[in-house]
Formats: structure tokens, sequence, C-alpha cells
């Protein structure tokens, strides 16, 4: 009869379909495995963008903690500075007393009080140059308004501007300005004497 199905044909198609269904689940395992090193190197990229964001934050934090290190280092040594400028400051009239004592001294008679009292006084005043006292040199310089204070002018052989006399010290402490000096300034010669200066280069000639 042709309703008798073949019983070979109906194996043979099982078999087929068996195939087809065992295969769907190794073609999506293959498709898997493929797209995994895709999400890794994803994951690796990401995780390497983070590592340089975080290390170039703390380059930045160490160079911002760096600066503040100095910073206060700086502060610190100038409040010291201040401080001991400060100190200093209240020594110079000891200082300058010291300098007229070892003048004095020096008109004692010679044997050991003098020696012994211009030691002394000797060693007290080094002991203040030491810790960076120091007296400005004036005699002929020009007149620094930084520096100097100008009380008076007069006529002299120095060139105009220049410094005559001083009239109080001036002084450094380690190289920056402490006191200032107050001086007399040159205004130059008068005519009297710039003409009798001339009548002598001429006599001489």
């Amino acid at each position: 009869m042709s309703d008798n199905k073949n019983p070979h044909k109906e194996d043979a198609a099982n078999k087929e379909q068996l195939a087809e269904e065992n295969s769907a689940p190794q073609k999506k395992e293959t498709a898997s495995n493929e797209e995994r090193p895709l999400e890794q190197e994803s994951e690796i990229g990401a995780l390497a963008a983070k590592l340089s964001g975080l290390s170039d934050s703390l380059l930045r934090l160490q160079a911002e903690f760096d600066n503040y290190k100095k910073r206060t280092a700086k502060e610190k040594e100038q409040l010291s500075y201040q401080s001991e400028a400060k100190l200093m400051l209240k020594f110079i009239p000891a200082y300058e007393e010291l300098q007229l004592a070892e003048k004095e001294a020096g008109k004692l008679p010679e044997g050991e009080l003098k020696k012994g009292v211009l030691l002394v006084l000797s060693k007290l005043r080094s002991s203040f140059e030491k810790e960076g006292l120091q007296e400005m040199k004036l005699q002929g310089e020009k007149f620094d308004p930084f520096r100097h204070e100008c009380a008076m002018h007069e006529p002299s052989a120095l060139p105009e501007g220049a410094i005559v006399r001083v009239i109080k010290k001036g002084y450094l402490f380690r190289g920056e300005l402490l006191q200032h000096a107050m001086v007399s300034i040159s205004s130059g010669m008068n005519e009297e004497k710039q003409e009798a200066k001339k009548e002598e280069k001429q006599g001489k000639k």
C-alpha cells in the first residue's frame, strides 16, 4: 500500500535532525568563544585607561605636595630670618658701643690689661659679625635711596651725589638691608673752589 512509510527513510531523517540539533550548540559555543577575546580586550583597555588616569592624578598630587613643602619651608625660613633680624637690630647699639670701647681700650698703656680688654671686646664684636651683621662701607660711594637716607648736601671735591660723610651707620644682615645709613651727599665743588682748582692746574702747566 502507498500509505506504508519507509522505515529506512524515517531513520535517516531522524538522524539528520539529531545532527542539526547537536551542531547548533556547537555553533553557538564557537561564536561565544570568538566574542570573549574582544570583551577581554575591551576590559583590558578600560583598566589601562583607569590606571593611566590614576597615575596622572598621583603625579599631580606629588608635585603639589612637593610645592607645598617648598613653600612652607621658604615661609618658615623667612619668618625665622625676620625674627632674627629684629633681634639683631636691637643689638646694633651694643655692637657700636663695643667698637667705641675697642677704640678707648687702644689708648690704655701697653700691658696685659690692654691685651685682655681688646681680646674680649674683639671676640664680642666678632660674634655679631659671625651671625651675619655687617657694617656698610659707604665713604665715596654713590648715594642709593634704597640703602641710604640723605640728611644734607655739602660742597666737596667728590663728584656730585657721592657720599661725603656718614652721620649714622648703616647695616646689612646676611646680605639684606637691616638699617639705612644716614649720610651727607656731595653737591660738588662751589664756583670759587672750581676756579681755584682751574688756576692751580694752569699754574702747574
